[in-house]
């Protein structure tokens, strides 16, 4: 049954965005110092504004608008997008040409399968919350945050508990681990540089994550959120 699960989330229409562009990085791109420097930022960005909203989500059940849901409507797409964008940055390819048009076309994909998704649950929020709903629409963007919080709804706390339950972490530690196999794949197959301690400890550090997620994995037994 897990496994079957499993499945059916790797075929959700965002992966389909993802796959191609999955295919052609790893296989046409590297990157560099001043390529993570330009995109870390918004790497990071984005994983932290995913972590402080899966803090706060209470999905289906209420009408979330403390936190970041106080500023902006969907964060978690947001996050999910800074973190595409940092990706795009960060990974360069040598055919430039090629390059730009695959990242176009992936953030391009990417907005539009987000604005359909955004719109089929507004459908879903309205008919569920009514004018309270429709009040918070007014008020708070859907995906550009705004800078005065909205005061209305109910409110609660972050809490830590609902942030492990929504596995937010093994998006951080596979985002990570890629960062690290690109930084390897670039010194070693592309620029034939010769293992050192630091890409050991890198090589260790990414075994050392993925041995934490296997250990969440194997783990199912959660607190319930309060």
């Amino acid at each position: 049954m897990y496994i079957t699960e499993r499945l059916k989330r790797s075929f959700k229409p965002r992966f389909a965005v993802i796959y191609p562009f999955g295919f052609f990085v790893l296989f046409f791109c590297t990157l560099n110092e001043s390529s993570l420097r330009a995109g870390i930022g918004y790497i990071i960005a984005g994983m932290l504004i995913r972590l402080w909203s899966n803090g706060y989500a209470i999905k289906n059940d209420k009408l979330t608008t403390s936190g970041p849901y106080a500023f902006v409507r969907n964060p978690l797409y947001l996050g999910t997008f800074l973190i595409a964008l940092g990706f795009v940055v960060v990974l360069k390819s040598d055919l430039v040409w090629l390059g730009w048009i695959a990242n176009g076309l992936f953030l391009l994909a990417l907005g539009l399968m987000y604005f359909r998704t955004i719109k089929d649950e507004q459908g879903m929020l309205l008919a569920k919350f009514g004018d309270a709903y429709r009040d918070y629409c007014k008020k708070v963007p859907a995906l550009i945050p705004c800078l005065i919080p909205y005061g209305k709804g109910e409110k609660w706390p972050f809490n830590l508990q609902r942030l492990i339950n929504s596995k937010e972490h093994k998006p951080v530690i596979w985002i990570i681990i890629l960062i690290i196999a690109f930084h390897i794949k670039t010194r070693v197959l592309i620029e034939h540089k010769p293992f050192t301690q630091k890409t050991i400890m890198l090589v260790l550090l990414s075994l050392v994550l993925i041995a934490i997620d296997v250990a969440f994995e194997f783990n199912k037994k959660k607190l319930p959120a309060k």
